[in-house]
């Protein structure tokens, strides 16, 4: 089937196939972007079909989970046949942090005994839905989820400090992704489908100077090393996994007999970078843009990333990046210096095939509920605001509508770009101009020399 971007009047760009494309897709998740009763997203998308077309969405990213409803399966089906009759792409993820009470009562990913039972499930999902999609996620950022729900208990079981828990949990669902890739493969449409892994790609730095410094430099490394991107990126390449604790050194290693785990894809979560003052508080450095989730808006991180996971030899996509902006006063700007960074990565001739915003509404995001504003649409569980598309999603939309499907396309188109706007696509000069730092209490923007912007 030909896919399309629902732009009237643009060219059809021949080829169907993954490795010819490049995706311009949202992504959604049954958990974060549902209410309950009659407001959920899920019952006004069986109602209403939702217009992914209007915005030059070739694709969805979307987190499958095991609910009580009884229309669970009709409504997935619901879900893929209006994206088939859109020609969009889906792109589903398996796994993304929550988990049924009796699979963890089980010990949930803390015991290695209970993989079978996730690759049973996946082996249900996948032969439910094999036909009907090709890109597959086994796991949504295992690292974040090791580190919130063992290190800082921000998620559930909600551990304060179970350093070694943490570990044994990152690396059970480790050894759980490469099961479970082996186990889709060998299901009927198995050697059709792309199962990749996505990984939250994170660090932490430390500002200022002096004794109180080397502290704050001494947590943010500790910080970047228990997040795991580091250690993620040992074992891609060399299927070994190590972790470490302060003062007692190693505490965990193993070796995949194998080798380095099997992957199709790698999906690319990447937000920010997060800077600790001396006291250990979200703080920035000078001409940082800060985001409403206390860290700025850094798109160099963003190719840094890129540049670093194209190692693995295998096509990369953009699974999740976007803003959590509650006036919608810096949306425009995260977009334009990110999807330039994308660009940059294309030109230089790094092998990304596809870009998904989180999200495509207001969502629940896990521990701070619904204040973190992400959204392409605006829209509250209550009913009050019925999904508002927001001024600075029109920005996504311009990249969507405007630039090609046909990934060789794109790459020529953006490296005419960067002949005219210079290697980093003028984004280091577009930044330099936005100079308010953080928000104050009273929600204005401050910047470095203490000016002060109400925020409209």
């Amino acid at each position: 089937m030909k896919q399309k971007t629902g732009m009237p009047g643009k060219k059809e760009e021949e080829g169907n196939s993954l490795a010819d494309r490049f995706l311009k897709g949202v992504g959604i998740a049954t958990w974060q972007n549902a209410a309950d009763d009659g407001l959920s997203n899920w019952s006004r998308f069986a109602y209403q079909l939702w217009p992914f077309s209007k915005l030059g969405i070739s694709a969805t990213r979307g987190k499958y989970k095991v609910g009580k409803s009884c229309n669970f399966w009709e409504r997935f089906h619901d879900i893929l046949d209006t994206m088939e009759e859109l020609g969009l792409e889906p792109n589903v993820t398996l796994w993304h942090f929550t988990h049924p009470t009796w699979f963890e009562d089980l010990g949930g990913f803390r015991k290695e005994e209970n993989i079978p039972l996730f690759v049973e499930w996946a082996q249900f999902m996948f032969r439910t839905f094999h036909k009907r999609i090709r890109l597959w996620a086994t796991f949504n950022e295992p690292t974040c989820y090791s580190f919130l729900a063992f290190i800082v208990g921000m998620a559930p079981p909600g551990h304060i400090f179970n350093l070694i828990g943490s570990g044994r949990t990152m690396l059970n669902i480790l050894k759980a992704h490469t099961a479970t890739y082996k186990a889709l493969k060998a299901m009927p449409g198995g050697q059709e489908a792309q199962i990749g892994l996505v990984n939250h790609h994170i660090t932490f730095a430390a500002a200022g100077e002096g004794p109180l410094h080397k502290v704050a430099s001494w947590m943010a490394w500790w910080l970047t090393y228990w997040w795991g991107w580091d250690i993620v990126d040992h074992w891609m390449h060399t299927g070994e996994f190590e972790w470490k604790l302060p003062v007692l050194g190693t505490w965990i290693t193993w070796k995949d007999p194998e080798g380095k785990p099997p992957c199709d894809w790698w999906g690319i979560n990447f937000y920010s970078r997060c800077v600790l003052s001396w006291y250990l508080t979200p703080a920035c450095f000078p001409n940082d843009v800060m985001t409403d989730m206390y860290y700025p808006i850094y798109p160099e991180g963003l190719y840094n990333c890129i540049k670093r996971s194209s190692q693995y030899g295998i096509p990369m996509y953009i699974t999740e990046t976007g803003i959590a902006d509650c006036r919608d006063d810096r949306r425009a700007l995260f977009i334009d210096t990110y999807f330039k960074a994308v660009l940059r990565a294309l030109a230089n001739g790094m092998d990304v095939r596809g870009f998904y915003y989180w999200s495509l509404m207001d969502n629940f995001e896990w521990a701070t509920g619904f204040t973190m504003k992400f959204g392409l649409y605006a829209w509250e569980p209550d009913g009050s605001v019925d999904r508002v598309l927001k001024e600075g999603a029109h920005t996504l939309i311009r990249f969507y509508k405007t630039l090609p499907d046909a990934i060789e396309n794109l790459r020529a188109t953006a490296r005419a770009a960067q002949s005219q706007l210079g290697a980093d696509m003028g984004v280091q000069e577009e930044m330099e101009k936005e100079d308010y730092v953080y928000v104050d209490e009273e929600q204005r923007l401050v910047g470095q020399d203490g000016s002060k912007k109400q925020l409209s």
